[in-house]
């Protein structure tokens, strides 16, 4: 059984400012799906590339303050950085943001105890633009079929037992987010405003809306590492375009 420690149909209904009647956007009438098969990989071709990528730079855990405490059971390789990070293939592990204009490192429960729309606290992946040296091999020519501006791409790995509670990112028409399973098991589970579902290790990406309140939890006793990759949209298609068709069309 999925164990979340507060489940998202408990959560603030902030994020629902970012929709209509508030803005011009309507929230998309499903939580989840699987990309189609344009988008689709070689599953263990990309398990041995993450073989190769794991021989020059493994897994590192979160910065989850600003103070430098880490969660373990959270762990990434960052495959695209801010610019001149100095330490690029984990630049990712760490929140940034803008506070009152500025850029600044976010601690995550400050970060996601009250984000939403009418905030001043605002998380930006976009910054996260430049490849690093991970970004490469069948990595790069994987994550190089979306058409999209690419952001924030990380391989991720939740430990056995690993949560991520109840949180919201940002809207799907600042950016998306995709999901490709390497390895998972049985008792991995995601959870989207109640709906739970499984992302299988398929060779298929899936899409779920972070601008939901979302979860992931690993109640097995193996790693799940998942290829992550931001996309920005509607920055390269317009406002007038659905999200939905842009993925059927195989355009994001």
């Amino acid at each position: 059984m999925i164990k979340f420690d507060v489940s998202t149909t408990e959560g603030a209904d902030y994020y629902k400012d970012w929709y209509t009647p508030f803005t011009e956007w309507k929230p998309q009438s499903v939580k989840w799906r699987r990309l189609p098969e344009y988008y689709s990989f070689d599953l263990e071709k990309l398990r041995a590339d993450l073989t190769r990528v794991r021989g020059d730079y493994d897994f590192k855990p979160f910065v989850v303050s600003k103070k430098g405490k880490i969660r373990t059971t959270y762990q990434g390789i960052s495959l695209t950085s801010r610019k001149e990070s100095e330490d690029p293939e984990y630049d990712g592990l760490k929140l940034f943001g803008y506070q009152d204009g500025k850029e600044v490192e976010l601690d995550i429960n400050d970060t996601f105890a009250k984000f939403g729309h009418d905030q001043t606290t605002e998380l930006n992946e976009k910054i996260f633009s430049e490849p690093t040296q991970a970004y490469s091999g069948y990595f790069a020519e994987v994550i190089n079929k979306f058409h999209s501006i690419k952001t924030k791409c990380r391989i991720l790995n939740l430990k056995p037992r690993g949560v991520i509670s109840p949180h919201v990112d940002f809207p799907y028409y600042r950016q998306i987010r995709v999901h490709a399973a390497l390895y998972t098991n049985d008792d991995t589970w995601f959870e989207v405003e109640g709906e739970k579902f499984q992302i299988p290790a398929d060779g298929h990406f899936y899409w779920f809306d972070v601008g939901r309140d979302h979860a992931v939890a690993n109640n097995g006793t193996t790693d799940r590492i998942t290829l992550s990759v931001n996309l920005s949209v509607y920055d390269h298609f317009g406002s007038s375009d659905d999200l939905m068709t842009l993925m059927d069309n195989c355009k994001i």
